[in-house]
């Protein structure tokens, strides 16, 4: 296929369109995205060195005043920020690490935790619904750590009940057990539980958050905790290849996304909500969770994987409205696939039943 031969035609395919049912508008060249960072106000001030500079302190203490932390440091990966906040909590003990079954850092993060750290993990929970303060009561020794991830994106970007969140914090508090809550996008979650950020993050001792994913930024997250904690990343933030020259870009996109972004959270997941509810009363089609609870979430259908896929493509070479280009195996619908919906910017430029007629036309295809 096309995309086999060219490892790049997905991304000029979707760069010659005019319409993307996902996230925000993409920048459609890197002279594009410099030129828009060349546009925010922090760009005129110099750049940082080593982690410091201005603008980056600048970030992490307004990061840390969102969540309500004494103490916030910028790192250039969630995965060496999580890496270094479990091997921190975990201490020299054999305790494991509590975590859900489909979490980030199990699945996406291939469970570096374990491979690099040396740390073990007990799963936690049943797929597709996150787990309770009683599931971790039964465990048969208490962990290290327990983490948590807001929104559950492998389980449809479900959100615990904030009664069950709040029972978690309180039986590891209990329990002296600390809490991480992998919040890369704790900036969605906050509107549907209609809290403040510091609010939500108080629940635990350390918090991620990213600012690539619904802040649109180039990549780049906080880890935000005590000052001790955070103090104690320093060396591991060094040990996993983070103490990078210069990262003014990120950090410059990042301030941008919570600028811009941030404030339209709760809009955004209206729209989902109000897509969700037009897509679910397709015959066959199902949307995971109904109604949505942030502004993401997974819709099943009925076409073989490979052959919606084909047919998303098919869609954005004719009609210029991009899809998507990734569709896996249905755990919903026999023989069917699933593809994510999350509503960005991008959202502006295209009507529901378009968005409808759009995919009705790729599942006609596949």
């Amino acid at each position: 296929m096309a995309a086999h031969a060219n490892p790049n035609a997905d991304i000029e395919l979707r760069n010659r369109c005019t319409r993307w049912l996902n996230g925000h508008r993409p920048a459609l060249s890197m002279r594009e995205s410099l030129l828009a960072l060349a546009e925010v106000p922090e760009a005129t001030l110099p750049l940082d060195v080593y982690g410091q500079g201005r603008a980056m302190q600048a970030l992490e203490a307004q990061v840390a005043t969102l969540l309500g932390k004494p103490a916030a440091t910028f790192m250039h990966k969630g995965v060496a920020a999580q890496l270094a906040a479990l091997r921190l909590h975990c201490g020299e003990g054999d305790d494991p690490v509590a975590l859900h079954p489909q979490s980030h850092i199990a699945i996406d993060e291939a469970e570096a935790f374990e491979a690099l750290m040396g740390l073990r993990g007990v799963r936690v929970g049943q797929p597709d619904e996150p787990f309770t303060a009683g599931q971790l009561a039964a465990l048969a020794h208490a962990p290290a750590v327990v983490v948590v991830e807001l929104p559950l994106r492998r389980a449809g970007y479900r959100l615990p009940a904030w009664e069950d969140l709040v029972n978690i914090s309180g039986w590891c508090r209990a329990a002296r057990v600390p809490l991480h809550f992998d919040g890369a996008r704790l900036w969605e979650a906050s509107a549907h539980y209609g809290r403040p950020l510091h609010e939500i993050a108080a629940l635990a001792d350390s918090v991620y958050v990213s600012f690539y994913k619904g802040l649109g930024g180039l990549a780049g997250c906080v880890l935000a905790g005590s000052e001790a904690f955070i103090a104690a990343t320093a060396p591991w933030q060094t040990r996993l290849a983070g103490n990078v020259f210069t990262l003014h870009p990120f950090v410059l996109s990042a301030l941008h996304g919570l600028r811009t972004q941030l404030p339209r959270m709760p809009a955004y997941r209206e729209r989902a909500k109000a897509l969700a509810k037009l897509l679910a009363a397709e015959p066959g089609w199902r949307v995971a969770p109904e109604p949505p609870q942030v502004n993401a979430f997974q819709l099943h259908l009925p076409a073989a994987p490979e052959r919606l896929r084909e047919a998303l493509l098919g869609v954005a070479a004719q009609d210029g409205f991009w899809l998507g280009a990734r569709a896996v195996a249905s755990t919903v619908l026999a023989g069917g696939a699933m593809v994510e919906v999350v509503i960005g910017d991008a959202a502006e430029d295209w009507a529901d039943g378009e968005a409808l007629a759009a995919l009705r036309r790729a599942v006609r295809a596949a």
